[in-house]
């Protein structure tokens, strides 16, 4: 299935571009998730990941070496 992402400035047009898209045969429309929730689950995720490492006894790494590691 081939997927297009549209990304819409101006949230007036979105119900006409809704209607618009929905009567293509064959074309679903997936609900889209505000910025600030996908920021907010990935700061909660990240924080039961370093609650779970720290009930484990794990040792976490240090921000700079992650930063290094993410840089490559």
């Amino acid at each position: 299935m081939t997927q297009l992402v549209l990304n819409i400035e101006n949230p007036d047009i979105l119900p006409r571009l809704r209607s618009v898209l929905g009567g293509f045969r064959g074309v679903s429309i997936a609900e889209s998730v505000p910025e600030d929730d996908r920021i907010l689950k990935s700061i909660e995720a990240a924080y039961e990941e370093v609650r779970s490492a720290r009930e484990q006894g794990k040792r976490l790494g240090q921000l700079d070496e992650l930063i290094a590691e993410l840089k490559g």
